[in-house]
């Protein structure tokens, strides 16, 4: 579900943010809109908006770090100076569109492919049956877009400031080397040369670092595939969980990126430290009963004392097993691993991509 605030400044303009709002609702998004206390209450449509209690900049700052997308309704001149202070990167910046408030045209004026604010302004183009306007290079020129490509297939861009080396190919007429470490169904965009070496190169991958001379410069898009099994000492902090879990990225040479779970036993859902430890990876964490651990299938690193302790031989396999079934199947790929006193395994989901 999107987030979406709607800011307007005029009568008409209220008007059609109201309409706007129902529009993206039955789509399925969460809208909320906002105006200057004068419009509150006058005509049928001034209900339904929220008086402005702080000034512009406040109210921006505010929307930066709580939704997905804000629409202006009124001059591009008045959106930009109210964003422009809390612009971060492409990767951060929420979806931004402004809107004149007659609905004529609908311009996607900021994060047009990684926010989706091109998606947002033509979405809102619908709705008031206006123009949208996209002005990013690789659209209007028909061409791959990296960031987008990047964003539907929910990979992680490693190094934003790089996405303009791709652009710049693709709009020069080159082709983009493509690599990818998983399978790949159905068929690469124009310009993209599978496993062809080029000047600007593309590699899918969970790995740190290339093993092979011909990827170094790649621009790396990352899948978030890897689950943690761990298992730990009772107070153990987060600075030695995270220790632990760098160790064994990098012996395996494993992306940091790539982490999108963590998974241990239930007895450890509310461990001070491992709770500390995913919230700042910002990765989900599931916990399992040992009955559950104990019908997971497989060899592992058994042992009494975990079991006469925690009920089960082994935490850390057993959890990153357990995790990566319920999310959709997979293997086991580092076994455990431990230090300090924490257990660290790592599986990896099933995944192949899907064009």
């Amino acid at each position: 579900m999107k987030r979406l605030s709607f800011i307007c400044f005029t009568e008409s303009g209220a008007e059609l943010c109201v309409k706007l709002m129902e529009g993206f609702s039955e789509k399925g998004s969460q809208c909320q809109g906002y105006c200057p206390g004068k419009l509150v209450g006058s005509g049928p449509y001034g209900e339904k908006l929220v008086p402005l209690s702080v000034s512009l900049s406040e109210w921006a700052k505010a929307q930066f770090l709580i939704v997905d997308g804000i629409i202006f309704i009124g001059a591009a001149g008045i959106a930009v100076r109210a964003i422009a202070p809390f612009l971060k990167t492409k990767a951060e910046d929420p979806a931004v569109v402004v809107l004149d408030d007659m609905g004529r045209f609908s311009i996607s004026l900021l994060s047009g492919h990684l926010g989706g604010a091109n998606e947002l302004a033509e979405e809102a183009a619908e709705i008031s049956g206006g123009q949208a306007v996209i002005t990013t290079a690789t659209d209007n020129h028909g061409g791959f877009a990296v960031d987008l490509f990047a964003k539907k297939q929910k990979l992680v861009i490693c190094e934003i400031n790089r996405i303009k080396e791709v652009s710049s190919a693709v709009l020069r007429g080159e082709e983009v080397g493509f690599f990818s470490d998983f399978p790949i169904e159905g068929k690469l965009p124009v310009p993209l040369i599978h496993n062809g070496e080029r000047d600007v190169n593309l590699w899918i991958t969970i790995k740190d670092k290339p093993e092979n001379e011909m990827l170094k410069d790649s621009f790396k898009l990352v899948p978030k595939l890897l689950v943690l099994g761990i298992g730990c000492r009772k107070g153990v902090d987060s600075e030695t969980i995270e220790k632990a879990v760098n160790q064994v990225l990098q012996m395996w040479n494993l992306s940091k990126e790539s982490l999108t779970a963590c998974a241990s036993i239930d007895l450890k859902k509310e461990e001070p430290g491992l709770c500390e430890f995913t919230s700042s990876r910002g990765v989900g964490f599931y916990t399992y009963p040992s009955e559950i651990l104990g019908k997971v299938e497989g060899e592992f690193s058994a042992s009494s004392f975990v079991k006469q302790v925690t009920g089960v031989d082994n935490v850390c396999e057993r959890a990153a097993l357990a995790c990566v079934k319920e999310l959709g199947g997979g293997k086991l790929l580092v076994r455990k691993q431990a230090a300090n006193g924490v257990t660290v395994a790592v599986a990896v989901l099933d995944w192949k991509l899907n064009l």
